[in-house]
């Protein structure tokens, strides 16, 4: 993949990944009874996609030939970023394939 696609990349995943920390950041940080149900809901919405991604091993970063120096990061972020919802993951799987397809015409011609 070449720089541009990586860093575009990285840039949505950064974006959501610190979207999704400061929500939880902000909601574990009130008392438990303070929290709304959609607070609730995010939290357990993080924890489920986590402990999924983790368990069968998902991860986004490794389609996107990005290796982590500590194996369980790809997964881990890669729950979180499931937990944003099917629009971002959408998006950084459409560059990560359509960079895949481009590579493999260029080599066919």
């Amino acid at each position: 993949m070449d720089i541009v696609k990586i860093v575009t990349v990285l840039s949505l995943i950064i974006e959501s990944l610190t979207k999704t920390i400061l929500l939880i950041w902000n909601t574990v940080t009130k008392p438990f009874s303070q929290w709304t149900q959609e607070e609730k809901k995010e939290i357990i919405t993080d924890v489920i996609s986590v402990i999924i991604a983790i368990g069968v091993n998902l991860d986004i970063f490794s389609l996107a030939n990005i290796p982590f120096k500590i194996p369980i990061l790809g997964p881990f972020l890669t729950g979180l970023l499931l937990a944003r919802g099917a629009g971002v993951v959408t998006d950084i799987l459409d560059i990560i394939y359509y960079t895949k397809v481009n590579r493999k015409i260029k080599t066919l011609m």
